[in-house]
């Protein structure tokens, strides 16, 4: 019985997808896209834009704050972490660029 009184089934059910994010391929975006595909291709080149650009202003972000750390104690270790994070940052910028690049490649080839 569910709290409701329900008679609930006991198999487990997955829960509902997430919503496509930037990641997702153009073809998983559902049918509704197929209405009209150019506007969710465009919507999607928009958020991978939006997303390198977010990036880049968190790696300047991050860059100045190490650039105030530079000569005390602490701050040794926080350009260790910087260094890190921009390094991971850099790689997802790449990535959604390889993306974004592959993206408009198909739609030229369309």
């Amino acid at each position: 019985m569910t709290k409701r009184g329900n008679q609930g089934s006991r198999a487990i059910h997955a829960r509902p997808l997430d919503h496509p994010g930037v990641d997702e391929p153009i073809d998983a975006l559902g049918a509704g896209s197929r209405n009209n595909p150019g506007g969710s291709v465009r919507r999607q080149l928009d958020e991978l834009r939006g997303r390198i650009a977010e990036l880049e202003t968190e790696i300047d972000a991050i860059a100045t704050e190490a650039h105030t750390a530079v000569g005390t104690v602490p701050g040794a270790d926080r350009l260790e972490t910087a260094k890190d994070v921009v390094a991971e940052k850099r790689d997802e910028i790449q990535r959604l660029r390889s993306r974004l690049q592959e993206i408009e490649r198909l739609l030229a080839v369309e």
